[in-house]
């Protein structure tokens, strides 16, 4: 049933909006110059499946000469504009038709995202993405990446027509507003480098201990349970240092944890790999597959490294 509505509403939309979309379209071309008028981007849609996404351009095209190579130097006034008002977000209606995604659900994010997800966040992949979704009206941008992830799993969890009729609605004043389409310090949203809480435990940085220093705290209590640490061993690699306190209830949950939300600290610290040592070469990984590590031996050493490769930023 839902599909069904998508598909009539945005086709719907599609023509009655075809004389704004087509003005844009020639727009895009006339301010922007060479290059298409549709941004195509690699995006993750239902059980992880990638396909296109659409927008209208918005940036001008890579130009080394001109000094034209960031973001925030190739978009243009008429491309922020766009951005402002999510007129850019139109062309979204023909992946609406197509079938890949939904007017309301969680935002389709990048592919690289989906190895840096928890496992709970896995389950925003259950539902169709959508070009509006509970977490864009209720902050958009400007929430943490953790927020959002909490309001799409709670949307999955309460989801049906009523609730996205209320999302819709309040989507159009949002829209008018122009609001939350920017993070601070970024044109328009930062990159996802991993959690930063799982479940009842949060990272937090250790005051004046250094920007690598971190502790796993258990909420709300704000109680420390692990404290951990990234130690630059060159200019991209790292060791990854995890005590669990002493009296912590479930060590090997809170190992895990901190693990996968210090390397999303690694990702955002430009550190490609990560070593951990276990105690031991019989000792047994004490950090779950899903994380990545690979066990090596090194002098009778028991490593465990994550290669995560050069981040996008």
């Amino acid at each position: 049933m839902k599909r069904l509505a998508d598909a009539l509403v945005a086709g719907t939309a599609l023509l009655a909006l075809s004389p704004l979309l087509l003005t844009i379209a020639g727009l895009v071309r006339l301010r922007l110059g060479a290059g298409g008028i549709f941004f195509h981007q690699r995006r993750l849609g239902l059980d992880g499946e990638v396909f296109e996404a659409l927008k209208f351009r918005t940036m001008r095209p890579p130009d080394a000469a001109r000094g034209l190579l960031s973001d925030e130097a190739r978009l243009t006034p008429f491309g922020r504009r766009l951005r402002s008002t999510s007129l850019d977000e139109l062309p979204g209606l023909l992946n609406v038709v197509r079938g890949d995604m939904s007017l309301v659900g969680p935002r389709p994010l990048l592919p690289e995202y989906l190895e840096r997800y928890s496992e709970d966040q896995t389950y925003r992949l259950d539902v169709l993405p959508g070009l509006t979704g509970l977490a864009q009206v209720s902050g958009r941008n400007t929430l943490s990446w953790d927020d959002r992830f909490d309001l799409d799993l709670e949307y999955i969890r309460m989801r049906g027509p009523l609730l996205d009729l209320r999302i819709l609605m309040a989507t159009v004043p949002k829209v008018l507003r122009s609001e939350g389409i920017s993070e601070q310090g970024h044109v328009t949203n930062s990159v996802f480098f991993g959690p930063r809480r799982i479940g009842e435990h949060a990272i937090r940085p250790v005051a004046d201990a250094g920007e690598l220093r971190f502790e796993i705290v258990h909420r709300p209590s704000g109680t420390a349970v692990a404290e951990c640490s990234l130690v630059r061993t060159g200019e991209t690699t790292a060791d990854l240092g995890i005590d669990v306190l002493p009296g912590a209830a479930d060590p090997e949950l809170i190992r895990a944890r901190a693990a996968e939300m210090m390397l999303g600290i690694a990702r955002a610290h430009a550190v490609e790999t990560v070593q951990y040592e276990s105690t031991g070469s019989s000792v047994p990984s004490q950090l779950p597959p899903r994380l990545g590590f690979l066990r090596v031996a090194v002098d009778g050493r028991a490593i465990d490294v994550r290669t995560l490769g050069k981040v996008e930023r």
